[in-house]
């Protein structure tokens, strides 16, 4: 069995043939998918799709660090607050995507100041703890910031599975830092063709190690440039057999349970 721990499967990508490609990552045994969320809109929707699908959908709530609902004109405190209430669902299993992304926002999306990131990152953190729920968080080009913010909210005595480095892409020198803040690493399809991270990969512990997709983006080879799915969780695994040198049994195993201990499913 397979888990994918970060699936937009709330976005309008699915919507023609949701069923079938939850069906087609079932039948490549990726029994459980994570929906995870950027916007309140989004979050309402991930809730809705683990209700109709449970057991094998679970919801993911949050707001991303870049605007990607630029129609919303609410403040950011308001949606703090329906955020908490959001979280509240009993098919909420995490709080995110959330963090850091000092990025241009792309032209759906909206930049936010760095004040407005911080003060949606810190809150998220704060509601994560106070509902025990692991926190996905979306770093992009914000590392040495997003570090120190965890570190401020996190360390192995009171937080030991805090949470996801969503799409890991640092390099091996901050490995250990994140490691000991209690966090796991998402490794995603661009597993497949990028040789600096097949050897950052190397360094980490499997036992820190989960699976993603972030369908529809970062289709793996050879499937690039196309709609990735949650099927090539699968995929994705494979390449990380290779890399490791052990079966893919094992990395299904591992990965797996790292997964079901983080999320309780």
């Amino acid at each position: 069995m397979l888990i994918d721990t970060h699936a937009h499967l709330n976005f309008k990508d699915y919507q023609d043939d949701l069923e079938q490609v939850i069906k087609r990552a079932v039948k490549e045994g990726v029994a459980k998918i994570i929906c995870v969320s950027s916007n309140l809109a989004e979050s309402e929707k991930a809730i809705a799709i683990a209700k109709k699908y449970p057991q094998t959908v679970f919801a993911a709530v949050g707001i991303h660090p870049q605007q990607t609902d630029p129609e919303n004109k609410k403040t950011v405190q308001v949606q703090v607050q329906e955020l908490e209430k959001l979280a509240e669902n009993k098919e909420v299993v995490a709080l995110g995507e959330c963090g850091l992304d000092y990025s241009p926002a792309s032209p759906a999306e909206k930049d936010r100041s760095h004040e407005e990131q911080f003060f949606l990152f810190q809150k998220q953190i704060k509601l994560a703890k106070k509902l025990n729920l692991p926190l996905l968080v979306h770093c992009r080009k914000a590392t040495e910031d997003t570090i120190k913010v965890l570190k401020g909210h996190f360390n192995q005595l009171n937080n030991r599975l805090a949470g996801i480095w969503h799409c890991y892409y640092a390099g091996k020198k901050e490995v250990a830092t994140i490691e000991q803040s209690g966090f796991y690493f998402g490794i995603t399809g661009n597993l497949t063709y990028d040789p600096g991270l097949q050897n950052v990969v190397k360094e980490i512990p499997l036992e820190k190690i989960v699976l993603e997709t972030d369908c529809p983006f970062l289709s793996p080879e050879p499937h690039r440039g196309l709609r990735n799915e949650p099927k090539n969780v699968k995929i994705i695994a494979e390449c990380l057999a290779r890399i490791k040198a052990v079966p893919f049994t094992r990395i299904a195993e591992i990965t797996t349970k790292n997964a079901e201990d983080l999320f309780k499913v």
